[in-house]
């Protein structure tokens, strides 16, 4: 464990038999379990070593008590168990130009983008901000790769990120950005002419809790099943198809971590997610059962 900022410890995790572990492409992230609880961290370390994986991890007192428990219980040679890998935030790698923006502990998954850019030789910029630079984490390491690219802006040093000026002004084909949700709002309302250029990832869901006053029921066919579930209007997907016995794997309950995913047949969906892109969500194929509801009265699944 090494402290990279003020309020931020990085997590070096080897297996304890020393078993090779999996290799990983960046946006990728791992579930860390601990005790009671289960929160996913992007990886951040070097993608094709083999005998470690690295994480970041921010103290929230106003969390649910898993990055306390990181920061005050796990020492070195502490034993703790993960899930994954998984990637929902994969870097296209096709583009010639990218834009890379960060807020905060948003940065863990786009310094590992912005050293896979680095080695394919890509034009890149990073644009990162934080409250201060003792809080701002991997900044030694980024000034040290990614100087010429690297573009900082402390608060405290009142430095502001010029939004609209920069994604107005820029020529990047892709944009990716991880922070908190205002500055993640604010960058879907400046790229709302091309948003497929945009690619984000979420800390927490900010969409609206089921309200069971305002909802209504539908029916769920599972196309494989031949099986007709109701959902009630206080229910979600996830929560009628596993009273009738399926086997959905579930992790945040909040739309943001994607393991819920199931393949939609046919039917209009209420994304309400935080994984999906626009074009994904305009395909209409899958959907997150924890969350996104049906627009009519019937949806077909393909379980």
């Amino acid at each position: 464990m090494a402290v990279e900022a003020e309020g931020v410890v990085r997590l070096v995790l080897e297996d304890p038999r020393g078993r090779k572990l999996p290799r990983w492409t960046p946006g990728a992230h791992i579930d860390v379990v601990a005790g009671d609880f289960a929160r996913k961290y992007s990886l951040c370390g070097d993608p094709e070593d083999p005998d470690r994986l690295q994480v970041s991890v921010l103290r929230e007192a106003a969390g649910r008590g898993g990055s306390t428990f990181l920061h005050e219980t796990v020492k070195a040679g502490s034993l703790i168990h993960i899930r994954g890998l998984k990637n929902h935030f994969r870097l296209d790698e096709t583009a010639e130009s990218y834009l890379l923006i960060a807020g905060g502990i948003g940065i863990t998954p786009i310094i590992a983008m912005a050293d896979r850019l680095k080695h394919l030789g890509k034009d890149y910029t990073v644009h990162y901000c934080g409250r201060a630079r003792g809080t701002m984490a991997f900044i030694s390491r980024l000034e040290r790769d990614h100087s010429d690219r690297l573009h900082l802006y402390p608060a405290s040093e009142k430095k502001r990120l010029p939004l609209s000026t920069l994604v107005g002004k820029s020529n990047a084909e892709q944009i990716y950005a991880c922070g908190p949700e205002r500055l993640l709002d604010a960058l879907e309302e400046a790229t709302s002419d091309n948003p497929e250029k945009l690619h984000i990832e979420h800390f927490t869901a900010t969409g609206a809790v089921l309200d069971p006053a305002k909802e209504i029921g539908f029916d769920v066919v599972l196309t494989d099943s031949e099986l007709t579930v109701h959902v009630a209007p206080d229910q979600t997907v996830l929560q009628a198809l596993r009273a009738v016995g399926a086997d959905i794997p579930s992790d945040c309950e909040e739309g943001i971590c994607g393991t819920c995913e199931v393949p939609v047949a046919a039917g209009d969906i209420d994304h309400r997610d935080k994984v999906l892109t626009a074009s994904e969500r305009v395909e209409n194929c899958r959907m997150m059962t924890c969350c996104s509801r049906a627009r009519g009265e019937k949806i077909f699944l393909a379980i």
